[in-house]
């Protein structure tokens, strides 16, 4: 079995291999398989010139404290049944990694079917967990704002990527899209979804929020529910404002389905029940460049001390893993040595250099060996903060 990079000669291949492991439609998987080879980079694992397995990664930007980061997200995974067991996956995210970081992606994210398969083998941590919120529309509350609901029937991008960028420097760990994402992922239109509804939200003459979303027939009840594919706002007006597009459908919608970040403020807008709202693991988080991920991250200015940084990674164990930074008037630097140690696995540096855990958790947890002198140091360096990454890869 070996890996090699992608080629159109593997397109029917991985439409194939798509339609049995997503349980598409063709034309949904010839689409899938187009979008794949036309913008990301992809590996297949061949036996005898016949592909097994294959795994791409898309182009984006990620904001991180506040500074964008070149962020590969990690989708298209696919393994025949028949070979499954056989470390397909592993040498290709080996293979993936490495050729991330020589195209100088700094850190990478990927949505798991099951977060500890990626975690314990390949180094992705937990990152981002999000409120899917099943909220009856009759739940939502009025509100006093008027806003105006403009329904889009040619949409194009520069409808809503200006909202789409302001949401995403609000939310660390949000990823920035490029115009052939909104087109061919945000607002394709999959068989199984029928039609897509887009509409601006306008309060006091400007556009604070969008929202886009499809009917699905209910499964309580006679009826549909709206499901939210996807929405940004600038402020918490513009998440009013869409809440209030949501209570329209009043008499048309039974179930709102839309997913959240956690410190979502839901219970402002509908007094759910508990059974109606489920926190879910959604998105994986890796710095899979750690040395260029110290050199960008934003350095507080009033901290100065030095450490020797070790950061073992599974799917590189014969990779260096130990560096050395100075910190000084919010600058970093290589530097020789130091007296000084912090030493933990990639995916508890990697939680807590995207803001999910502190060093105290990690401490906590017993991931983390460190010299106790710089302890506030680093707390200081790497913030705690709610991560919210909604792109689907």
């Amino acid at each position: 079995m070996k890996v090699r990079s992608f080629t159109k000669d593997d397109l029917e291949s991985y439409a194939l291999m798509t339609r049995y492991c997503f349980n598409m439609s063709q034309k949904d998987s010839e689409q899938y398989a187009k979008q794949a080879i036309k913008f990301c980079r992809g590996f297949v694992a061949e036996e005898k010139g016949k592909v097994f397995s294959a795994s791409f990664y898309y182009p984006f930007h990620q904001n991180i404290h506040g500074r964008k980061f070149k962020m590969a997200g990690i989708g298209g995974i696919v393994t025949m049944p028949e070979v499954r067991n056989r470390g397909l996956v592993r040498e290709q995210l080996r293979v993936m990694q490495k050729d991330m970081q020589e195209q100088g992606y700094i850190t990478s994210c990927l949505q798991p079917f099951k977060p500890t398969y990626y975690q314990k083998k390949f180094g992705w941590a937990n990152a981002s967990q999000r409120l899917e919120s099943r909220i009856e529309v009759c739940d939502i509350a009025p509100t006093k704002e008027e806003f105006e609901f403009i329904r889009i029937d040619n949409p194009s991008p520069k409808h809503f990527s200006d909202i789409e960028k302001i949401f995403t420097s609000l939310y660390n760990g949000s990823s920035y899209r490029d115009k052939q994402f909104w087109k061919e992922e945000v607002m394709y239109c999959w068989e199984q979804t029928k039609e897509l509804y887009y509409y601006l939200i306008r309060h006091e003459g400007k556009d604070v929020a969008y929202g886009i979303f499809s009917y699905q027939n209910s499964k309580k009840e006679y009826g549909v529910d709206l499901i939210v594919r996807d929405y940004g706002y600038v402020n918490y007006i513009g998440a009013k404002g869409l809440f209030a597009l949501f209570r329209k459908h009043i008499d048309q919608a039974g179930d709102v389905v839309i997913s959240l970040p956690e410190n979502f403020d839901l219970y402002h807008f509908a007094p759910c029940n508990l059974h109606s709202i489920m926190w879910k693991s959604f998105m994986m988080f890796k710095v899979v460049n750690v040395k260029e991920a110290m050199i960008h991250y934003p350095i507080p200015k009033d901290i100065a001390f030095d450490f020797e940084l070790q950061v073992p990674d599974p799917i590189q164990p014969g990779e260096p893993s130990s560096l050395v930074f100075q910190i000084d008037k919010g600058k970093i630097k290589l530097i020789e040595k130091s007296t000084h140690t912090l030493k933990c696995p990639i995916d508890s540096f990697s939680r807590m250099f995207i803001g999910r855990n502190s060093i105290y958790d990690l401490i906590d947890y017993g991931e983390v060996e460190i010299s106790q002198e710089i302890i506030k140091n680093i707390d200081r360096l790497f913030p705690k903060d709610v991560v919210f990454i909604k792109d689907m890869f």
